[in-house]
């Protein structure tokens, strides 16, 4: 998987998370793509179920941002047999983070809770899930090279003046994600403009200024 162009966050809404952790099966998809990349019919021989069903928990992984099917250029330069139009499919992201939107009477704040994110653990090949009631994964008390990690993250944090307290090395991993996203988010918007290209606001647009000639 890691020669594939995955990118490094993707920033799903807080609903994304919710859509996951409400079937096991979801996770478990995750878990096998975090290790390289999978037709549905593979995924179905893996966990042992119907070739639909799995085909509709990927239905709905695609549609909520997780995954996405890997193009045709991709599958040739890792040597994928493209033969019966096979359709691989990869996670989107190495990091997901959550968000959620917050209106009040100044307007809307777009909110990236620390608490609620999910990453690809690339050396172990697992897939990590964060929320404020689900962990799918015991770091602490199930690696043998917890405290490692856990060193390595707050030395990495000390690097750019980020105190972490967490004794988890997971927890102590999503909030060191967290932080340094909102610090790109800082320094990219002291000179950049986010804009919005939506068909459907276009089409509004569009109609209301023929409304007004």
């Amino acid at each position: 998987m890691l020669k594939i162009n995955v990118k490094s966050v993707a920033i799903l809404p807080i609903e994304s998370f919710d859509t996951l952790l409400n079937n096991n099966v979801r996770i478990s998809i995750m878990d096998i793509l975090s290790k390289g990349p999978m037709t549905v019919t593979s995924l179905a021989q893996e966990m042992g179920m119907l070739k639909g069903v799995v085909h509709r928990h990927v239905k709905a992984l695609e549609d909520f941002g997780w995954i996405r099917q890997l193009s045709d250029d991709e599958a040739r330069a890792i040597g994928l047999s493209r033969e019966a139009n096979r359709i691989y499919y990869v996670p989107t992201a190495m990091v997901y983070l959550g968000f959620k939107l917050e209106a009040n009477e100044h307007g809307m704040k777009i909110i990236i809770p620390t608490n609620y994110g999910a990453f690809i653990d690339v050396r172990g090949r697992k897939f990590i899930v964060l929320t404020p009631t689900f962990s799918n994964h015991d770091c602490k008390n199930s690696c043998p090279s917890h405290e490692l990690c856990l060193d390595w993250i707050k030395r990495v944090g000390k690097q750019f003046h980020i105190s972490i307290d967490y004794d988890d090395a997971s927890r102590a991993l999503m909030y060191l994600y967290t932080q340094l996203i909102l610090k790109e988010f800082r320094i990219n918007m002291v000179n950049n403009v986010i804009m919005l290209d939506s068909p459907r606001l276009n089409s509004i647009f569009i109609k209301h200024s023929n409304l007004a000639l």
